[in-house]
């Protein structure tokens, strides 16, 4: 009978036999390069959270909208509110966000510009004179461009025969109304000298309402003015030390209507 089991085969002598396996150890904590990189995400972490924490450490606090002139009396419109980090020391000298509203109604004892945080020493004391708004009736093409806070001078034209008024100057330092040159031709009369302009409005008629700021005893020279059927209104440029000078003549001869 034929034997059918398979031959067993026999190594080929001239192969090299296969090296033993290695089991591949774990790597322990210890490891420095693992300790490196544990520790460099931790500070990254630390470094990250610190720089989040100081960039939102900013508040609000009052600021001028517009360039604001001495002796404004401040209203809402004028104030913003911007966002900045202060030290302790600097921060109790402004008004922060929260109080904006306290802020409205003061006096401003200084000018202050755009953008410029509101502090407590800008305002005057209880000392300031009290002032009136009164609305005085200009006619087109007899104003200049104006923006609220700008200084003005008012003049009004008296014709001949017109009654003269108090040409005295007010204890405000404007001047009175002038009495009217002699002739025919009738005057022109400084009626307010160096008031606030705040703003004004257009009136159906094509002619404007200034609002102006004036002292108390001046505001019935304001209405008188206003009266008038010509009102001529000049604004002021202040020198570099932001004086805008005397009054100069307070009457002049007028050349008719």
């Amino acid at each position: 009978m034929t034997d059918l089991a398979p031959a067993l085969a026999r190594p080929d002598p001239t192969v090299p036999p296969s090296p033993p396996a290695r089991r591949l150890g774990r790597r322990g904590w210890r490891d420095t390069r693992l300790l490196f990189g544990v520790l460099l995400v931790l500070v990254s972490v630390v470094v990250g959270a610190r720089l989040f924490a100081t960039a939102d450490q900013t508040a609000s606090w009052v600021a001028a909208r517009t360039d604001l002139p001495a002796g404004h009396v401040i209203t809402a419109d004028d104030l913003a509110t911007v966002h900045a980090r202060l030290d302790d020391q600097t921060a109790r000298r402004y008004y922060p966000g929260g109080r904006r509203a306290e802020i409205v109604g003061g006096t401003l004892a200084r000018p202050v510009g755009a953008g410029e945080l509101i502090s407590g020493t800008d305002f005057a004391g209880p000392a300031t004179p009290p002032t009136r708004i009164v609305p005085v009736v200009v006619k087109a093409g007899r104003i200049p461009a104006l923006v609220p806070g700008d200084r003005v001078d008012v003049y009004v034209y008296q014709p001949a025969g017109a009654p003269a008024g108090d040409d005295t100057t007010g204890t405000d330092g404007g001047a009175g109304v002038g009495t009217p040159a002699a002739g025919g031709a009738g005057a022109e009369v400084l009626v307010l000298h160096d008031v606030e302009f705040l703003g004004e409005q257009r009136l159906a008629s094509g002619d404007r309402s200034l609002a102006l700021r004036v002292p108390v005893d001046a505001a019935i020279r304001a209405v008188a003015a206003s009266q008038s059927e010509r009102v001529d209104v000049v604004k002021l440029e202040p020198d570099g030390g932001g004086q805008v000078g005397g009054t100069g003549p307070t009457v002049a001869p007028g050349y008719g209507k």
